[in-house]
């Protein structure tokens, strides 16, 4: 039953996303409070899904695994910011530049939040259904802030809205994707389920720290981003217990 169930929760993913990026259609530019609650919101939610994805691998294969596998999912993404382009988280309001300059910073923004958090379902699911619902839920919730701050900021730059919809569309396009291929990858390594629930979290990690965080926090918005963090802990916390996780 788990791969069906990958399908639909990369289907909800990718949904999630499209709603979020079609308020370019309906919204002017995003204001700072409206940007900073957006992020911090989703910040929430993913910090909360870490914290439930360490709890399951420290179950799954203890100390030593759960340290190995956060350590090395951390260090990817820091490794990857490094080497892959991008505008730093998403897409601000400053000038990026025309032409494939954009194009390279859009694409390097897109992909490199997006796979751990594709990946990231598919080891949840790899664990456990209830878990894999849980971590689907959590980051279709945050999916929906982040789509909007993909395709409402390229709007403001003058992008046409459905060219700018559609970028949004695409970041949620490549999360389900990695949903289901790593769903295909530990299916023929299962044992590296443990391991992987604590990469993905130490991935995640790194997103919200470093990626997302210190511009949530920016402009003087301290107070509205640390309420909307709480928020989405506490939105995410609801859901891990209706799911009974």
């Amino acid at each position: 039953m788990a791969a069906p169930d990958v399908a639909l929760g990369a289907l909800a993913v990718l949904l999630a996303t499209a709603a979020g990026a079609s308020a370019a259609f309906f919204l002017g530019c995003v204001d700072k409070r409206q940007y900073s609650a957006m992020l911090a919101f989703a910040a929430g939610a993913m910090a909360f899904s870490s914290v439930e994805m360490l709890l399951q691998s420290h179950s799954l294969a203890g100390d030593l695994i759960v340290a190995f596998g956060f350590a090395i999912g951390f260090l990817f993404l820091m490794a990857s910011e490094k080497l892959l382009p991008h505008a730093h988280m998403h897409v601000t309001k400053k000038e990026l530049g025309k032409g494939g300059k954009k194009a390279v910073l859009i694409a390097g923004a897109i992909s490199l939040h997006n796979v751990p958090e594709g990946f990231a379902i598919a080891t949840a699911f790899a664990a456990s259904g209830p878990l894999g619902w849980f971590v689907t839920t959590a980051i279709a919730l945050q999916d929906i802030p982040e789509g909007a701050l993909v395709s409402t900021p390229l709007a403001c730059l003058g992008l046409r809205k459905r060219a700018a919809v559609l970028f949004g569309i695409l970041s949620g396009a490549i999360e389900a994707a990695a949903a289901v291929l790593g769903y295909v990858f530990l299916s023929a390594f299962a044992g590296l389920v443990p391991v992987s629930l604590a990469f993905s979290a130490g991935a995640m990690t790194y997103v919200v720290f470093v990626e997302i965080m210190p511009d949530a926090l920016g402009n003087g918005m301290e107070r509205v981003a640390a309420a909307a963090f709480a928020a989405g802990a506490a939105v995410t916390f609801i859901v891990a217990a209706i799911l009974a996780v």
